[in-house]
């Protein structure tokens, strides 16, 4: 019979990360299914983005709040995790700056990787074999409808301009270039500034092509702000799942992207373009679809079926399908 689970995890704050995003979508869908969902964070402070019915209590009511499966993602929460009495014990592996040799010392501890790069990651780095759970993203009900004219051309990227790593410099570049060479381009940006230094650059940024700066949307309505997209560009540097390449990937959207965080679901020429982390293979890129209706279309059709089994839904069902296994396995040695 299939256990009604309590659910935990400990996060180091309810911003808008994608790490931190993972569990409240998660946690959604587990309380749809008859499970409950707490999330912990030393300030315990509710998220305002995302309407979340589950319990947000901070790190120091832990105790107070007993469940039967605790996730970390950070090895700064290690020790609350061990203190636990949570019978069933996971670290989640959603990104390279985690380093597991801490967490490799116990044994007892389950090890997830949020997507085949982390899963490649961590044979390379540590040896192992981690439990793939990979995915996490909206299916739109119907993918964008593409067809000319497309003047101007919209290149959309992630604007956090505060993290290098994200690689929207790379894509403004990108785009700049294309707009000197004469293509009748426009940048698409957006991000929620996570503070005011974030704030202040995105205020000061000037770059030399029409662009839209779209501030704090909501996420439950990316769909609407994905579909407005000719092309999304991903070339994060690192990471394991690339959150804003999967959702437009997921809204029937041409995807350009680098390698990071997108092994589950880009295959080069098939689902979308594969490309280096410099601005003149992003511009070339582009420059293959600009104009290209029956190229764009083969691409996100191709996508948007490739990503449906990597939904919120999915996923979601193979974590329970995870707990249930390790639940089993832990009560039949009783």
């Amino acid at each position: 019979m299939k256990r009604k689970f309590d659910i935990g995890v400990i996060l180091p704050n309810t911003q808008l990360f994608g790490g931190v995003r993972r569990f409240f979508e998660l946690g959604k869908l587990f309380i749809q299914d008859g499970h409950t969902m707490t999330i912990f964070s030393p300030d315990g402070k509710h998220p305002d983005w995302l309407n979340f019915q589950g319990s947000v209590k901070s790190l120091t009511d832990m105790h107070a709040h007993p469940v039967d499966a605790l996730f970390i993602t950070e090895t700064q929460f290690l020790a609350p995790l061990l203190a636990s009495a949570a019978p069933l014990k996971f670290f989640y592996h959603v990104g390279p700056r985690a380093h597991l040799k801490p967490v490799l010392r116990h044994k007892h501890i389950t090890i997830l990787s949020n997507s085949t790069n982390m899963y490649r990651y961590d044979r390379r780095r540590y040896g192992i074999s981690t439990t793939l759970a990979p995915g996490g993203v909206h299916l739109a009900a119907q993918p964008k409808k593409i067809s000319p004219p497309q003047q101007p051309f919209h290149i959309m990227c992630y604007g956090r301009l505060a993290r290098k790593g994200k690689g929207t410099g790379l894509v403004v570049k990108a785009a700049e270039k294309l707009y000197r060479m004469g293509y009748d381009v426009k940048l698409l940006m957006f991000d929620r500034p996570l503070d005011e230094k974030g704030l202040r650059q995105i205020e000061q940024f000037k770059p030399n092509i029409p662009f839209e700066f779209i501030l704090n949307h909501p996420v439950e309505e990316n769909e609407q702000l994905f579909k407005r997209a000719d092309v999304f560009v991903a070339v994060e540097k690192k990471g394991g799942w690339c959150n804003t390449a999967a959702e437009a990937m997921a809204c029937g959207v041409p995807v350009v992207a680098s390698e990071t965080g997108t092994a589950d679901f880009l295959e080069d020429g098939v689902t979308g373009l594969k490309v280096w982390r410099h601005p003149y293979f992003i511009r070339k890129a582009i420059q293959k679809l600009i104009g290209n209706i029956e190229l764009q279309q083969q691409l996100a059709g191709n996508g948007y079926t490739k990503i449906q089994s990597l939904d919120w839904p999915h996923l979601a069902n193979r974590i329970l399908h995870i707990l249930q296994e390790q639940w089993e396995k832990q009560h039949t040695k009783h």
